[in-house]
Formats: structure tokens, sequence, C-alpha cells
């Protein structure tokens, strides 16, 4: 795991492609997109990742990311020659305008073009003034794409407001970037959300809440009709709650983890905890109940290694009991 510095200092030593590739992986975790495209090569008509916000595609409304990775600040040539190809194939019936443009420059645009981001209407009149120096001849190599009167009419229309600049900066602090900055360099996805359990029990935990009542039964020789008796019972009450804010707390946990790192590391911790409890769960206890409490103790006391082993506080690593007896993999019984 290292440092934002450190990432910062990798995303800029990627080259364009690296840069696209990394930019369409971090649009995927967006969860406005219903889909992503990364367009290369010839023919990509100014646009380099899209995301789509409808599953009419260019029929629709979309995003375009243009990334470019320079050894300085993108340049207002630049900025602007990229801008009008894509409106110029708008307009050419290619795809509707985009709804957002966003320039993604890890080092940053330069003072001219960031000016002229944040006051959309004299981007708008720049580049209409200066369509012949900034976009005649850069729009497609070796023609002239003058700006006629339906072309200018069809740029006045687009809302310049929809531009914005994305820096490393904002790379880093973006959630959706976590797991994209994990796969690629390492980085330290930082704590889980503790999780909340619900006032009503939720369909989700009625196996593992159904051995807690089978024990808590066995403890008192008589049967818990429900968890809401149990729930009453001055021991238990309190035992039954406990049990509910490990197993939420796990759930918590194993979500915001593969979300933001992989299967594959959520996995191996439990694996982890598994073998922790193993002999504990299977050794002889006076009751159902008895063996609940030991493996919660040793669960607690379970050092597992990993990326995400500093992560795991003792009622994650309890409540990934309960989800053991869910999946089926842990029984009280024995």
């Amino acid at each position: 795991m290292g440092t934002s510095y450190q990432y910062r200092r990798q995303i800029l030593a990627l080259d364009d492609d690296q840069l696209e590739e990394f930019v369409r992986q971090w649009a995927l975790k967006k969860a406005e997109y219903v889909e992503v495209e990364r367009f290369t090569g010839t023919g990509d008509m100014g646009r380099d990742v899209v995301g789509f916000l409808s599953p009419q595609r260019h029929e629709g409304p979309w995003h375009n990311y243009q990334c470019k990775q320079y050894g300085r600040t993108l340049p207002t040539e630049t900025g602007i020659s990229e801008l009008g190809k894509v409106l110029y194939y708008a307009f050419k019936g290619e795809f509707t305008a985009p709804k957002k443009f966003f320039f993604v420059a890890p080092r940053g645009i330069n003072r001219n073009l960031k000016a002229l981001i944040f006051k959309p209407s004299k981007f708008k009149a720049t580049m209409i003034t200066e369509w012949e120096k900034y976009c005649a001849h850069s729009i497609v190599e070796n023609e002239h794409i003058p700006l006629d009167e339906e072309l200018k009419a069809f740029i006045e229309a687009w809302d310049f407001s929809r531009i914005a600049p994305i820096s490393v900066d904002l790379m880093l602090t973006d959630a959706a970037a976590i797991p994209v900055l994990y796969h690629w360099f390492g980085a330290d996805p930082g704590p889980a959300p503790i999780g909340v359990a619900p006032l009503d029990v939720q369909a989700i935990e009625l196996p593992y809440i159904q051995g807690l009542l089978d024990a808590y039964g066995e403890r008192e020789g008589a049967a818990f009709a429900d968890h809401t008796a149990a729930a009453a019972h001055a021991v238990h009450g309190p035992h039954l709650r406990m049990q509910r804010e490990r197993y939420f707390d796990a759930d918590a946990f194993t979500r915001f983890y593969r979300d933001n790192t992989t299967t594959k590391d959520t996995d191996d911790l439990r694996n982890e905890i598994l073998h922790g409890i193993y002999e504990t769960h299977a050794a002889n206890h006076d009751d159902m109940l008895s063996r609940i409490n030991a493996v919660m103790i040793q669960a607690g006391n379970t050092q597992p290694v990993g990326p995400l082993a500093k992560y795991a506080r003792t009622p994650v690593k309890q409540g990934i009991c309960h989800h053991f007896v869910n999946e089926g993999q842990l029984k009280w019984k024995l």
C-alpha cells in the first residue's frame, strides 16, 4: 500500500492508452452509467471514453471523457479543438451532443483554458470567432471544415457549462476511483463503514437466527416460537441483538471490500477466519450456545493476514461466522 503522493506519480506516468483504460474502468464504477465504451484509433470522432446514461446509447444522453496525458498542462488549442470535433460530429448526426464533456488532464489545464471553462459564454464565443484557428483544420485530416451558419447555430445552442476539467487530485478523491486505484496501484481502500442492524429482522437473517433460537431453546429446555420471543428474554435478548450487530457489520465490511478491492481478498479473509475457528467449533461443548460463544471468542481472537486484515474489526470477524451459518458452512448442532 502506498500514499496519495505515490498514486499521483503513478497516474502521471501513464501513457495515453493507459490513461484511457484507467478512466474507462473508473467510469464503469459510476452508478449513473448503464454502459461505458472506449473509442480508440481513427474514427473516434473526438470520443475517448463514453459513459451512456440510457440504453439508447448515442441516441440518448451521454458523457464524454476526453483523456490527454501531457508533460504539461492541457493547452488551450487542444481543448478547443477536441470539443469542436465532438460538436461537429454531433452536428453531422453521428451522435447526440454530449450532456457533459470532461477534460481528463492529470496535470491540469492551462490558465487560459481554465478561464474559458469557468466562463462558458466566453468559451462559446472564442470557439465561434476562432474556429478557423482552432478547429477548421484539425477535425478531419487534410480537410477544411468551415463554420457555416447551420454549424454555428448548432454550437451556439449547446450549453458550454457542461464542460468540466478532471485533474489527478479529483481522481484520487472520487469514491468510484478507489477500486481502480487498488487494481492498478494497490491503493489502500481505507476502512469499511460500520454496519447497522435494522430494527426489523430481515428475511436474509432467518437462517442464522434460527440457529440461535435453537441454541436458546436447548439451553432453556423450551423452544422459542420466534425471534420476537427471544428478543424479550432477559438473557438471550441482549445476546441476539449483539449477534445481529455483528452480522450486519460483517455484511457492510464484505460489501465494501468486494466493491473496492477484489472478491479474492474478501474470500481469503473469510477463509482465514474459517480456519481460525475450525477446532473450536469442532470441539466438545456443553450445548449449542456454549459452542456459539466459544466460536465468537475465538473469531475475535483470530489474527488473519492479507490486505484487509487490519480493517477486520472484532465484530466483523464474529459476524462472518453468522454468514457461514447462513451459507451452510457452519452448523451449531453437530
